[in-house]
């Protein structure tokens, strides 16, 4: 099975494209794209710490014999 770059390559070379041409990207597209991606790691470290703490606090407390 060819690697994907093996296959990234060869539709770059077919289709006549380059893959370095930054011509349609905008700052504001960067931006607006970097502003979800930031977004959704804050989500993600919320969901993780209130998982983490909901798992800390079930901990149960040791009783002295």
């Amino acid at each position: 099975m060819p690697s994907p770059l093996l296959i990234w390559q060869y539709l770059c070379a077919r289709l006549d494209l380059d893959p370095d041409n930054e011509d349609g990207m905008t700052t504001t597209e960067v931006a607006v794209i970097t502003f979800l991606l930031v977004g959704a790691a804050i989500v993600v470290m919320g969901v993780i710490y209130n998982a983490a703490k909901g798992n800390a606090d079930n901990i149960p407390d040791p009783k002295a014999p």
